[in-house]
């Protein structure tokens, strides 16, 4: 073997060393990109962490709120009164419309016969009966309004005081109130109370009258 063929062996041996070194350089960079580094695990402190207290059973009941009105006696003498003020309210309407009435049928009547000053004067008259009756149907409703929502509030707002008392005197964390068409859709019959808490109102209610006056205006 020459000299130059040595020479051209040893050229090819050399860049086929360089070769295989970049070759090897690329492939250990590809791998340590794929390869996800592990990540660290943080672990918390079971101390730092609240766990949820726990809160128990509850002592749960309901009560039919269409019963208890209807046979609650603070809203059969809310009810009572509401009717007393609607009837004198309508007695004295009616009255006033009687007045009016019989003004006309007596100008209906007479005009032929009367002045024609005595029928003018007659007729003004009839005209402001007229208006104050009309005024006076707007005065009585909007006062009955105002009477029927001050008595409506104070039942809602008394029987709620009542039922806080009866709730802690029977030892339950809730009393829910059921109805036909509410949002309660089924309640177990086992837990209705509805006769015992009719029973216990009505005692608070007679108890609350007996020592004060009736806050409803008359």
């Amino acid at each position: 073997m020459n000299t130059k063929s040595l020479t051209i062996t040893n050229v090819i041996l050399i860049i086929a060393v360089i070769i295989l070194f970049v070759m090897q350089f690329s492939g250990s960079k590809t791998i340590n990109k794929e390869v996800e580094q592990p990540k660290e695990v943080v672990e918390l402190d079971s101390a730092v962490v609240d766990e949820p207290e726990s809160l128990g059973s509850f002592n749960v009941a309901f009560v039919n709120s269409d019963t208890v009105t209807k046979y609650s006696d603070y809203n059969v003498d809310v009810s009572s009164f509401l009717k007393t003020e609607q009837a004198s309210a309508e007695y004295r309407l009616k009255k006033m419309r009687k007045d009016l009435e019989k003004d006309v049928e007596y100008f209906k009547v007479n005009q032929a016969v009367m002045s024609q000053g005595e029928a003018q004067r007659r007729y003004n008259e009839m005209a402001e009966k007229e208006q104050a009756l009309v005024l006076e149907q707007q005065k009585i409703s909007e006062r009955y309004v105002s009477k029927e929502n001050k008595a409506m509030m104070e039942y809602v707002y008394g029987t709620n005081e009542f039922m806080q008392k009866i709730g802690q005197e029977l030892g339950y964390d809730y009393i829910l109130s059921y109805r036909v068409g509410g949002s309660m859709l089924y309640a177990n019959p086992g837990l209705d109370i509805t006769d015992k808490v009719i029973e216990l109102l009505n005692a608070e209610y007679k108890k609350s009258k007996e020592t004060e006056q009736p806050s409803v205006e008359k």
